[in-house]
């Protein structure tokens, strides 16, 4: 049976020549999030007022030999709350989601919320050759499907070389 030894890797570099404590070594995980936030604070100011993005939806990008196709998980959402534009090779999703729990007034306790509500916009850059006219898009069952065709001069050939044999 063969041993390993294990040991634990120091930080290379003495603290002293490092403008902040962040890149000492961590004695303790919970001084991660403290330190974290003070090298923000180092860099942007305690006073960055930063515009926080409701959610991201999940996106998945295949090819074939055809066409490209994206789909995009959007689960509660309905069809008139989204968009889809392709213009100049870029594919933008756009869309919001209404939050459920204002439109309700009872007396429930919530205890756990973990659904994301608000607007969202994604934006996938694709190459040269997409038929432009021909993009389509289906929605079904809270998945959003894109099709992006190829143009004919695109699609790949394949084409069969002689080989002869070298002199």
């Amino acid at each position: 049976m063969t041993q390993m030894k294990l040991t634990r890797r120091t930080f290379p570099f003495s603290t002293r020549f490092l403008p902040s404590a962040f890149f000492a070594p961590l004695d303790d995980a919970v001084d991660l999030n403290a330190r974290t936030q003070q090298l923000f604070d180092e860099v942007f100011g305690k006073e960055l007022n930063a515009r926080t993005q409701g959610w991201t939806p999940a996106v998945n990008v295949a090819e074939t030999k055809d066409e490209f196709t994206v789909t995009v998980e959007l689960p509660g959402m309905k069809l008139e709350n989204v968009s889809v534009d392709f213009t100049d090779g870029m594919l933008t999703i756009r869309g919001e989601k209404m939050d459920e729990q204002t439109n309700r007034e009872d007396d429930r306790t919530i205890y756990m919320w973990e659904r994301r509500f608000g607007s969202f916009q994604r934006t996938l850059p694709f190459p040269g050759g997409i038929d432009d006219k021909k993009v389509a898009a289906d929605f079904k069952d809270g998945v959003l499907t894109v099709h992006l065709p190829k143009v004919e001069e695109v699609k790949p050939k394949r084409q069969s070389i002689p080989i002869t044999v070298a002199k």
